[in-house]
């Protein structure tokens, strides 16, 4: 494995088999042994797709369960609605998740694997295919727009993670080397850093006030304003040495672990072919002009289809010939899996083979031991892509039903507002607990001597955190639009969900939500539309107070970033990918 806890997934990729599934008119969801969320049936219809609609979803021009579904036409992709969007979501994750050959969409040659960063920060493009190897991660780390870490601080603000190599040390009063454990604050906002045995150490500090340190390597680490420490749980210190709470986001190197069966939460980002062909144009200047945005027309499509057409073999596409679905134009997806082992029901999820990492266990270490053949299942699924008008791309994230309880919320009936129903009380996939609030806990780590195994948090043992949705439905309640935009993914759920076969697998995952900017601007704090709020509680675990574009944001392609270090980039992995050919 690689420093990023990276490992191969074999390209057996198939299909969950059809289960024959009894439906509640009331509940337009299956009854299993699992928790499952609860849709309000009485939620006022806003976002509907009518039948005949949905049905030219369908390659076939009606509705089959497990059915192929095209993806949404970007070209012609018409704004007039927040419904649009939803639906533009709904129909791109029935794309995605339709069968192709012996596996799905995603797993088609239409989609290509990212792999991690190279020594020199650089990813290649590997076309999937069924004999052909995923690359999956057992973490998830927050980035910025240069590929480091970050981390939000109780105000919303972002900031760098610096990780020392090797040891943390700090200079006491007399000059002697000390090796901090952690980072606390007290009621006047300076730093106190504690040594092995949990005593404040006595700190020779800079003119500034912030203490010196320095990793064990010797390197000085600077205390800028933008310096986060990672011991034990972040903490920003500043210039002045003031230290900052950062319990509203944790940075990198967090590892989520199934509270069901106690499965590692595995990792997987890939782009499609249109976004391939456009970066491999753009970074070898075969489009003109100069391109600043992902395509979102029919003119720049064509371009990219220019490129395809006088690409070298193997990534000839054919005169004449359309990249194949090419109208969804270019998307971003990123995918959350668990093993199927001892997963109640996993009939229920969308499932793939993949090898994973093996490991020798004690309550505090798993120290990496080898590799072992498994199934995965689906349980979260962020779909990424732009649409005319809007190269900002729309950002949605779907969650199945078993994933984790949902924080209090309202939404609209015909009648007025009314509260959303109570969460079960488990087990979920991710909470042992049922519904919960308040801080959601990291136990789980990357070891920083060897990134190949994982270490409990100080304070913690290994095992699964209590997961819950602090944004039900991706808007907060602080939100004048907390109700109403409830009720558009609720409806939007409700009348997708109940047009699709009984026995239809997908049946199992919800929109969650989608956010974008007013007219297709580049991100910034007051121009999100959609669910403002939005994380997926398998992939933001622990960074939910915020939402896609607090991150993505900046350059609208992706580039090295500009003087504050994050305002470099909608698409962390554009500068870094390299093209498919020269």
């Amino acid at each position: 494995m690689n420093i990023n806890g990276l490992f191969d997934g074999t390209a057996t990729l198939r299909r969950a088999p059809s289960q024959s599934l009894a439906v509640l008119a009331l509940l337009l969801l299956s009854c299993t042994a699992n928790a499952q969320t609860v849709l309000p049936t009485d939620a006022a219809p806003k976002c509907i797709v009518q039948p005949d609609e949905f049905a030219k979803w369908f390659k076939s021009g009606s509705v089959a369960s497990n059915g192929r579904v095209v993806p949404a036409d970007g070209v012609v992709f018409a704004s007039n609605s927040l419904c649009a969007f939803y639906k533009w979501s709904e129909q791109m994750f029935l794309w995605l998740t339709s069968p192709e050959g012996s596996g799905f969409v995603f797993s088609s040659p239409t989609f290509y694997a990212v792999s991690p960063a190279d020594a020199n920060n650089k990813r290649t493009l590997t076309p999937a295919s069924p004999d052909r190897p995923f690359h999956l991660s057992a973490r998830i780390t927050q980035r910025g727009s240069g590929g480091q870490e970050v981390v939000f601080d109780s105000t919303g603000k972002i900031h760098d993670v610096v990780r020392p190599k090797g040891k943390l040390l700090t200079l006491d009063k007399a000059g002697q080397e000390v090796e901090v454990r952690r980072v606390e604050s007290v009621r006047d906002g300076k730093p106190v850093l504690l040594d092995y045995a949990g005593k404040p150490i006595d700190l020779r500090a800079a003119p500034s006030g912030a203490p010196t340190l320095r990793g064990g390597d010797g390197a000085t680490l600077s205390a800028q304003a933008s310096t986060v420490l990672v011991n034990g749980r972040p903490s920003l210190v500043t210039m002045s040495g003031s230290v900052i709470d950062t319990e509203q986001g944790q940075a990198g190197g967090g590892v989520l672990i199934a509270a069901q069966n106690d499965s590692l939460v595995y990792y997987l980002l890939q782009v499609n072919n249109v976004f391939a062909y456009f970066k491999t144009g753009v970074q070898n200047g075969k489009i003109s002009p100069v391109q600043t945005q992902f395509p979102t027309t029919q003119d720049l499509l064509d371009k990219v289809t220019t490129v395809a057409r006088n690409a070298p073999p193997p990534h000839t596409l054919p005169p004449g010939q359309q990249i194949p679905d090419g109208k969804a134009l270019a998307m971003e997806v990123k995918s959350s899996w668990i093993e199927t082992k001892n997963l109640p029901n996993p009939g229920d999820y969308l499932t793939i083979d993949a090898t994973v990492p093996t490991f020798t266990k004690t309550d505090t270490k798993w120290t990496f031991s080898g590799t072992d053949k498994v199934k995965l299942a689906l349980v979260g699924m962020h779909v990424v892509g732009t649409a005319k008008g809007h190269p900002e791309m729309i950002w949605a994230t779907f969650e199945h039903i078993n994933n984790a309880p949902n924080a209090p919320y309202t939404y609209n009936t015909s009648n007025g507002p009314v509260a959303g129903p109570p969460a079960g009380p488990g087990p979920w996939l991710f909470s042992k607990t049922g519904a919960s609030t308040g801080p959601i806990t990291r136990r789980v780590t990357v070891d920083p001597t060897n990134p190949e195994n994982f270490i409990a948090v100080s304070g913690q043992t290994i095992g699964a955190t209590d997961v819950y949705r602090q944004n039900a439905w991706g808007t907060a309640s602080t939100d004048v639009n907390f109700a109403s935009n409830n009720t558009d993914i609720i409806s939007i759920n409700n009348s997708v969900l109940s047009k699709l076969m009984a026995d239809d697998v997908r049946k199992k995952y919800l929109l969650i939500g989608a956010i974008w900017t007013i007219n297709g601007q580049p991100p910034a704090p007051a121009n999100h539309i959609g669910t403002n709020a939005l994380a997926n509680s398998t992939m933001e675990t622990f960074l939910q107070g915020s939402s896609c574009l607090s991150c993505h944001r900046g350059n609208m392609l992706g580039s090295k970033p500009g003087p504050d270090g994050f305002s470099g980039g909608l698409s962390h992995i554009w500068d870094p990918i390299k093209p498919l050919f020269p």
